[in-house]
């Protein structure tokens, strides 16, 4: 992993450092991050889609930062199709790295076809390369904490506003983190680039999905903060994960699966994320003083093929903990480290 950069020097140990996973993990359900963030329950069952897509996001990576070394195209694509297999060992799930998976559409034959169809499309486009897989830590200012985990104030449980506006509060420094898969010059303009793979087909209500990214428009401001650089402007390469087609007729072009959309935001709506960001970690600290967490029971549930932590929720509360502890570890979620889920038992 490269050097993180920022703009503290605060200890990380004493401050609240939260990423963008966490917060839309929060948005979602507050009882899935007292899950995942909290207790630091996490599936034992790895799943291949994400590991998929860091492996393609690693692979990626490497052509780029040939690329800004003046490499080849053909040199190039031939370390990114090595650091593909590389990663697609490290991270794969065991049962994926099978000779019967090795067709399947997340399976390495697919992976190379995938990764050389993208380095094909995105070469005649002209990006200049400046900066690759850029972590950072951005400080943010101060947010309010509760001083006390109170359970009862006159009889009666707290609710959010009465926690913060009852009890004695600190101020807490706050650095947001995270890692920028790119930042180029295209088009005359320096615009910062985040990688997308999803197993849906591509359209433009997934693509203006990203216009609303927590993620996404916080590496603009890392990038304008940390980097110096003044832009308004990020990309979203969308990378379609399909295996091909077994009817040639109806096979859609490899190149139809790469789909790119440039999205601009102003002063006002940076200032409004900032704002927004530090609400959300005032809304978690308050939820961690009381220990009560409101479950999403809707749409969220099923989402994506279902949240992991589905067999907890839907098993009665006096059985949940067997669940946890035949189907689920601990793991500590730990951002800016190459392996992100790192194990604490």
């Amino acid at each position: 992993m490269p050097e993180v950069i920022k703009n503290t020097d605060l200890d990380f140990s004493q401050a609240l450092v939260y990423d963008a996973h966490l917060l839309k993990t929060f948005r979602a359900c507050e009882e899935k991050f007292n899950l995942f963030e909290v207790q630091h329950v996490v599936s034992k069952k790895m799943s291949a889609a994400p590991a998929f897509g860091i492996a393609m996001h690693e692979a990626i990576a490497s052509y780029r930062l040939a690329k800004k070394l003046g490499k080849t195209f053909d040199v190039a694509l031939s370390e990114a199709q090595q650091a593909l297999l590389v990663a697609y060992k490290t991270h794969m799930p065991p049962e994926m790295k099978s000779e019967i998976m090795a067709d399947e559409k997340r399976g390495p034959k697919n992976g190379l076809r995938l990764l050389e169809g993208y380095c094909r499309h995105y070469e005649p486009m002209g990006m200049t390369w400046h900066h690759v897989e850029v972590p950072f830590a951005l400080y943010l200012g101060k947010v309010k904490v509760p001083l006390a985990k109170p359970d009862i104030i006159n009889g009666d449980s707290l609710n959010n506003y009465e926690l913060i506006h009852t009890y004695d509060v600190v101020d807490k420094d706050l650095i947001y983190v995270g890692i920028i898969d790119g930042v180029h010059e295209w088009q005359s303009r320096m615009v910062t680039n985040d990688i997308k793979t999803t197993g849906w087909a591509i359209n433009q209500s997934w693509l203006d999905g990203w216009r609303l990214d927590q993620g996404l428009l916080g590496y603009v401001i890392a990038v304008r903060e940390l980097l110096g650089i003044d832009t308004h402007h990020a990309t979203v390469h969308g990378i379609w994960v399909s295996g091909e087609a077994k009817n040639p007729k109806s096979a859609k072009p490899l190149d139809d699966y790469f789909q790119t959309t440039e999205i601009y935001w102003d002063d006002d709506q940076i200032a409004e994320w900032t704002a927004n960001t530090i609400t959300t970690v005032e809304d978690i600290e308050v939820k961690r003083a009381t220990g009560k967490y409101v479950r999403d029971l809707g749409q969220n549930c099923g989402a994506f093929g279902g949240c992991p932590y589905r067999p907890i929720c839907w098993t009665t509360p006096k059985f949940r903990q067997n669940i946890i502890n035949v189907d689920f570890k601990r793991a500590i979620w730990t951002p800016l480290e190459d392996e992100r889920l790192q194990d604490i038992d």
